[in-house]
C-alpha cells in the first residue's frame, strides 16, 4: 500500500489517464500553436530575406518559393484541387482526434504536428494562393517550411507509436 506521504514522481506514460476532453484540448491546442509558429517563421523569414535569398554554411539555402502544388510543384496547375484535398485530409484527420481522442503523448504529439502543420500551409493557400517555402536543406532538392517539417514529425510519431504498441502486444 502506498504511504499518503510519499509524493507521486512518476509521469504517465499514457494521457489516457488525463480525460478525453483534456487529450482533445492538448492536441488542438498544440497543433494551433504549431501552425502560429509556421504563420510566424514565415512572417519573419519573408520579412529579412534578401531578394537574392541567402546560405548558412553548406547545408541551408533560403530562398522565397511559393509553390500552389504539393511536393516538389506536383499538381501546381490544379491550386483549387490542393486546397479541397488538403481541407478533406485536414478535416478527416481533425474529426479523428475529436471522435477518438489520442491517448498516448505520441499520438497527441503526431496529430498535434500534422494537424498544425497542415493547416499552417492551408492558411498560406487561403492567404497567399500558394504555399510560402523557403528553406532547402543540402543534399536534398525541393524547398520546404516549419510546417511542412511538423507533418513529417508527426507521421514519424505516429509511425513510432504504432510499431511501439504492435510490440508491446
Amino acid at each position: 500500500m502506498k504511504d499518503p506521504e510519499t509524493p507521486a514522481t512518476h509521469s504517465p506514460t499514457h494521457s489516457n489517464e488525463l480525460s478525453a476532453n483534456l487529450r482533445r484540448l492538448l492536441t488542438f491546442g498544440l497543433g494551433a500553436v504549431v501552425a502560429a509558429l509556421d504563420q510566424l517563421v514565415k512572417a519573419v523569414v519573408d520579412s529579412v530575406l534578401p531578394p537574392w535569398g541567402g546560405t548558412v554554411g553548406p547545408l541551408f539555402d533560403f530562398q522565397r518559393v511559393y509553390n500552389p502544388g504539393v511536393n516538389f510543384g506536383l499538381l501546381s496547375d490544379f491550386p483549387q484541387t490542393v486546397i479541397a484535398a488538403t481541407l478533406i485530409i485536414g478535416v478527416g484527420f481533425a474529426a479523428y482526434a475529436l471522435l477518438r481522442p489520442p491517448e498516448r503523448w505520441t499520438t497527441i504529439g503526431g496529430f498535434a504536428l500534422l494537424l498544425g502543420g497542415g493547416f499552417g500551409n492551408l492558411i498560406d493557400r487561403f492567404r497567399i494562393g500558394a504555399v510560402f517555402d523557403y528553406l532547402n536543406i543540402t543534399p536534398f532538392v525541393g524547398y520546404l517550411n516549419l510546417a511542412d517539417l511538423a507533418i513529417g514529425a508527426g507521421v514519424i510519431l505516429l509511425l513510432l507509436d504504432a510499431m511501439l504498441r504492435r510490440d508491446a502486444t
